[in-house]
């Protein structure tokens, strides 16, 4: 077999190559005995049929099947000879099975992107420190103590700070009730409330409602009837209201006020069963420490990836950006569903949907292949025994036989997927044990960012 490969832009190739026919006869001749192990001829015994006779009822498929196996070869041979790596077949330009037995086949083929890898050696690593102290874990201990917070009525005293207060209103638009002058159900619990509970921030607390609303029912008592004027936040949906003014006909339907549990071995008891309040501070210090190592270990990838795709500029495969872009495209969508964004909205950002899409996409497929390439260069491979490991675990999680899970995979051509994803894993450890890392003060960290921002 003789091969050429032409490189062209945008990460193609032209991959072109002959077979003289004594190569081609040896694998047809392969071909056609496999097919007469198992053809059925009329009139004779199943794998006692003559070469010529199954050529004749099976010519066609065998020699379809004879190039595919020969293009598979070149394939592999163009890896291997010509240290290119086809991702794919673009075009077919050519194939002939020449009048002497010959086989001459021309593509366009997808290649991966061909680049140097940047020295790795060492990757400098700034990140803010991860400290888990007493005020930490006081924090969680006020948000559970929260969470337990009892709400008592009150009829005896006007609203203020800190209190609950339980309005009904009625929202109106340029004069108009908000639901007649903006169509839609995602209005609907804005422009009215039969009842609604709404906490008057204390000192150093955030409003848990729209911004300026809450303060401007201080001082009612029950019964009290007030109009409570609120501009509408720029991120508020549907878009058609943002910056709008509002005006809100609110009744005071009663005052609750929040009493909170002391902490203490009590409180402590009620939240984790049997334990006393410093177990629980224990406890809690120790799922703080978990979650800022998860944290920390998050941050030093992403400066990882961030460093290595900043030293490196090359041509993506355009079919795969292509699909990456619709996978983020789907992906961006049911986030903002689930964000209770609508059709329209959607819709009425689609150009801004896609060009994020596409730059995620860029940055995900270029990521992939220079970790790909270190994988290469490292010799990091997915090894049978942590393939197995990985599908133990995946059936343990699923609560399903393991057996069930391998027939699965196999039906799929899963398993080099989770190879992939096991070797990108390792290439990942790999890199943060080049890392020199330091920890700055957060504080200090969020100024030089915000520096740098300014600058750039």
């Amino acid at each position: 077999m003789t091969i050429s490969v032409e490189k062209l832009p945008e990460c193609k190739a032209r991959l072109s190559f002959e077979v003289p026919s004594s190569e081609v006869s040896v694998e047809r001749d392969r071909i056609a005995a496999a097919y007469a192990q198992q053809a059925k001829i009329p009139g004779f015994r199943p794998g006692k049929a003559p070469k010529s006779a199954v050529e004749k009822r099976y010519g066609k498929q065998i020699s379809e099947e004879v190039s595919e196996r020969l293009v598979s070869q070149a394939v592999q041979k163009a890896g291997t000879d010509e240290k290119v790596e086809i991702l794919g077949i673009s075009k077919v330009e050519s194939q002939l099975f020449g009048p002497d037995g010959s086989f001459s086949w021309s593509a366009e083929v997808v290649i991966a992107p061909e680049f140097q890898l940047p020295d790795y050696s060492t990757i400098p690593v700034e990140i803010p420190k991860q400290e888990v102290g007493d005020e930490q874990v006081d924090d969680v201990l006020k948000r559970m103590q929260q969470n337990q917070a009892e709400f008592v009525d009150l009829t005896d005293r006007a609203l203020k700070a800190g209190d609950v207060a339980v309005i009904a209103w009625t929202a109106t638009l340029d004069g108009k009730l908000l639901s007649e002058a903006v169509e839609g159900e995602e209005i609907s619990q804005l422009a009215e409330s039969e009842e609604y509970w709404v906490k008057l921030p204390a000192e150093g607390e955030d409003d848990n409602f729209l911004p300026g609303f809450s303060a401007q029912l201080d001082g009612m008592s029950i019964d009290d009837q007030r109009d409570v004027t609120v501009t509408l936040p720029d991120e508020f949906q549907p878009e058609s209201l943002q910056g709008k003014e509002v005006v809100f006909a609110v009744t005071l339907k009663g005052i609750k006020e929040q009493q909170l549990p002391e902490i203490d071995d009590e409180f402590a008891g009620k939240i984790s069963e049997g334990k006393t309040l410093e177990e629980v501070r224990e406890e809690i210090h120790k799922g703080l420490s978990g979650e800022g190592e998860r944290m920390k270990a998050n941050l030093i990838t992403n400066q990882i990836l961030a460093h290595l795709g900043q030293k490196l500029e090359f041509e993506l495969p355009q079919h795969l950006v292509f699909n990456e872009t619709q996978r983020q495209v789907n992906d961006m969508v049911y986030e903002s569903y689930q964000r209770g964004a609508d059709q329209k909205l959607i819709e009425e950002h689609q150009g801004e949907i896609l060009e994020n899409a596409q730059a995620r996409a860029k940055v995900n497929l270029k990521t992939t292949f220079i970790l790909e390439k270190i994988a290469e260069a490292e010799s990091i491979r997915a090894t049978d025994e942590e393939l197995s490991r990985h599908i133990a675990i995946m059936a343990s999680r699923e609560n399903r036989p393991m057996k069930k899970v391998i027939k699965e995979l196999r039906d799929r051509n899963g398993f080099n997927s989770i190879r992939h994803d096991i070797m990108i894993g390792k290439v990942l450890e790999f890199l943060r044990s080049k890392v020199e890392l330091t920890e700055v003060d957060p504080e200090t960290a969020g100024a030089e960012a915000a520096a740098a921002a300014a600058e750039s």
